[in-house]
């Protein structure tokens, strides 16, 4: 019970966000195909903005709240994000907590309740719009249908605020520092979806984060 409560938990966050995110990567990828040589190599750029430091963020699905923690390093190539979703069934504490790592192209994902987890390889993408906001062109966000609604501070930073529309009727508002996502809105799913960070604390993050916990088992994929 515990299990598949935690699993559809977790499924339904995980699904609502990517496809919240996919008509943005869709164009993306369309955006790039045709008009190579407009961004620079993924391996040429910053994941974030600041080469170290911690990310607090929220995310709210379905009127369940999230909270996650992003401690970085090496502007981004380096994480450990780990995540939490409260949840309580009659009176049973069913919360949800999960770590991945992420060094470079492997990733680490773990279960900390069960002590279990995995590794695998996977090319990452700059951020989960899938594009490097800070080498955008006109051109570029007309193919990604992806419109610039201004600069806004948010949290002490100067950020972008853009909106994108998805061939599936999804349209997203998206707050960007650099290629950090600090808000993102819309509905997808039928589901209102909404996500920001809430701090952010530029301090070296512990060491031991970006480790695999000695209690933890790991399978390969």
């Amino acid at each position: 019970m515990k299990t598949k409560s935690l699993f559809i938990a977790s499924s339904l966050l995980t699904a609502v966000l990517i496809f919240g995110c996919k008509g943005a990567q869709k164009n993306s990828d369309q955006g790039q195909n045709s008009l190579s040589g407009e961004l620079k190599s993924e391996n040429t750029t910053k994941r974030y903005p600041l080469e170290k430091g911690i990310v607090h963020q929220t995310t709210e699905v379905a009127g369940i709240e999230t909270k996650t923690t992003i401690d970085f390093d090496k502007w981004g190539d380096w994480e450990a994000i780990e995540t939490i979703v409260p949840m309580k069934i009659m009176g049973q504490d069913l919360t949800s907590r999960t770590i991945e790592i992420i060094k470079g192209d492997d990733h680490w994902n773990i279960d900390l309740n069960e002590k279990k987890g995995t590794h695998f390889s996977r090319s990452r993408v700059i951020n989960t719009m899938g594009v490097d906001v800070n080498n955008l062109t006109d051109e570029v966000l007309g193919k990604m249908k992806m419109e610039k609604l201004g600069e806004e501070e948010y949290l002490g930073f100067k950020c972008q605020k853009f909106k994108v529309k998805s061939d599936q009727g999804t349209t997203m508002e998206y707050m960007m520092f650099g290629n950090l996502m600090m808000q993102m809105e819309g509905e997808a799913m039928g589901m209102k979806t909404k996500l920001k960070v809430t701090s952010i604390d530029k301090v070296d993050p512990p060491g031991e984060k970006f480790e695999i916990p000695a209690d933890v088992i790991i399978t390969e994929e």
